[in-house]
């Protein structure tokens, strides 16, 4: 059966038609970030890049991060349980707790907070089970740990220099030993978009090549002494090919300083961690959903490390429940769903090879442009960096006010009857190490509104008043109290006679026009303080204020500011005498 060919042009024609006037690139076109379009079809590949390296050698590792104070049985009961790397802080490598052989088989992620010497090196890789083979990797960033206010300004140039020296003694003393690692962590966490992760990690990863190259070392093993880690959010398709993109652009790297990549050193190992802004308080359980999302788009990026967050990681230490559902997630996802077989799992697809070129070229020309204002330490000194990464999240926090990028369980769907695991932490004012980026959660400003409602008692009430017949009224009732739950307050029915300190009418546009304005004059009589109508008001907007309407909640308006402002009638409302 002969089927006739059809163009691009025809499914053009054929969804202009469907969109009736609509504008294409406003109704299908996704922009995750400014420079990068997501188009809703792809019919062709971009052009190959010598330098796109994505397939994976073996399956990656569940690496699981271990705090100070982790003994040598936490290690071993880890590694039995199915980790098969382990992220430890220095103090914990230096206590002899990677020594015993039931961990000889275990990768290990050193985090070092500063450059140790070259016998601390030498003490880690020695305390290490006789005869292991897995990489370990010493996590020394000097960049990031100014980023995060560890460390200041004035001593990275003697950090730098030793960083060579600690690289160098390592590669002479052992074969291919990684001791660099450009994390892209403080920036994602602090805000910034893909493009802007990237760019700020090749940035970074310039300065320690020239370092290692400066201190004596081969392009070669320059390339092999440093590893990459990098932030996976909720994107999960951006997220993925922004791995895809950062091997892309580290190659490239790699090739103008003499690294090629017909060189035979391997791939560089890529570190990736589940993001902490996309972790919640309230409704933590949905935390194990969007893990699970995470490690899917790093394990199909390409990771070689993949380290999954506990659900109730935001609460502070994880707890052994936490901690087991993180790693069988991975477990689950490379055993029983085989991600852990597939070399490449998004390479051929149109749409991730053109959405990987897309975000390389974007992040490429915003590196040239942060190198041509003097790279990421000087942007970092000068507080350009920061300022940046503030505009990119007032930017995101402006979508997550209006629900436009919703916090499943915390700005929807919200739950007031939880019972949370932990009592949730007081996320008023997030320590901040002196001179550091900011930690920023996407959950923590709805979050903060629902502490507050907590500590009124009793829980504060908004009356809701049904206009018309039911079919007329339920979706706005529906979407109002969805609303008021995103604040902690909780939603009743009844009649504009009653008494309420806060009321939303809640019927059909042409129930609005009817009688809004006499049940709206009816609500301020009987005592209400705030009344909302759910809907855009349209030509309606002036005389139902005159009738004494408030404010108007609708798709897409200011949540967050309704809703403190709600909160802030309800709290005064509450201190005034009965």
């Amino acid at each position: 059966m002969h089927l006739p060919a059809v163009t691009l042009e025809d499914w053009r024609r054929l969804v202009d038609k469907e969109l009736a006037g609509k504008d294409f690139d406003r109704a299908l076109v996704y922009r995750p970030t400014e420079g990068v379009a997501i188009a809703p079809l792809y019919t062709e590949a971009p052009p190959p890049d010598p330098a796109a390296r994505y397939a994976r050698p073996s399956p990656f590792r569940i690496c699981m991060r271990h705090e100070a104070g982790a003994s040598q049985a936490d290690l071993v009961a880890d590694a039995a349980e199915g980790a098969d790397a382990l992220w430890v802080p220095l103090e914990v490598a230096l206590s002899g707790a990677l020594a015993s052989e039931a961990l000889a088989d275990t990768s290990f992620v050193v985090e070092a907070p500063g450059v140790p010497s070259a016998e601390t090196f030498e003490r880690i890789a020695a305390g290490r089970a006789t005869g292991a083979s897995p990489a370990l990797v010493l996590g020394v960033d000097p960049i990031a740990s100014r980023a995060e206010g560890r460390a200041d300004f004035a001593s990275l140039a003697s950090d730098l220099a030793s960083l060579g020296r600690l690289a160098l003694g390592a590669w002479e003393r052992r074969a291919a030993a990684t001791t660099v690692v450009v994390s892209g962590l403080p920036y994602h966490d602090a805000g910034a978009d893909a493009a802007d992760e990237l760019a700020i990690a090749l940035s970074t990863g310039a300065r320690y090549l020239e370092a290692l190259l400066g201190a004596g070392l081969s392009p070669v093993s320059a390339r092999a002494a440093i590893a990459l880690r990098v932030a996976v959010g909720r994107d999960s398709f951006v997220e993925l090919c922004k791995l895809r993109a950062l091997r892309v652009c580290w190659e490239k790297m790699l090739v103008a300083c003499g690294a090629s990549v017909l060189s035979g050193t391997g791939r560089t190992l890529v570190h990736a961690v589940c993001s902490t802004p996309a972790l919640s308080v309230r409704d933590p359980w949905v935390n194990m959903l969007r893990v699970t999302t995470q490690v899917f788009s790093a394990v199909t990026g390409g990771a070689d490390l993949v380290t999954p967050r506990a659900f109730d990681q935001a609460f502070g230490a994880p707890s052994p429940l936490g901690r087991r559902v993180a790693r069988n997630t991975g477990l689950v996802l490379r055993e029983e769903s085989m991600l852990g077989k597939v070399s490449d799992p998004a390479g051929g697809s149109y749409y991730f090879d053109t959405l990987t070129d897309t975000l390389a070229r974007e992040a490429w020309e915003r590196f040239r442009a942060l190198e041509r204002e003097g790279g990421v330490v000087a942007a970092l000194e000068s507080g350009r960096l920061a300022a940046r990464l503030e505009g990119a999240w007032r930017r995101r926090l402006e979508r997550i006010a209006t629900r436009r990028h919703p916090v499943l369980g915390v700005s929807d769907f919200a739950n007031l009857d939880e019972a949370l695991p932990h009592a949730a932490p007081d996320d008023e004012a997030p320590a901040l190490a002196e001179g550091g980026l900011p930690g920023r959660r996407d959950a923590a400003p709805f979050e903060r509104l629902r502490l507050r409602a907590d500590a009124i008692a009793p829980r504060p009430e908004a009356l809701l008043v049904p206009l018309g017949s039911p079919a007329e009224s339920r979706p706005r009732v529906g979407f109002a109290a969805g609303l008021l739950a995103a604040g902690g307050v909780r939603a009743r029915e009844g009649h504009a006679e009653e008494r309420a300190v806060v009321a939303c009418l809640c019927g059909s546009d042409e129930q609005y026009a009817a009688e809004a304005a006499e049940r709206a004059r009816s609500l301020k009589a009987a005592g209400a303080l705030r009344v909302l109508v759910a809907g855009r008001p349209g030509a309606l907007e002036a005389p139902l204020r005159e009738a004494g309407v408030d404010g108007f909640v609708y798709v897409g308006c200011d949540a967050l500011a309704e809703l403190e402002e709600i909160l802030a009638t309800l709290v005064r409302a509450s201190e005034e005498p009965s």
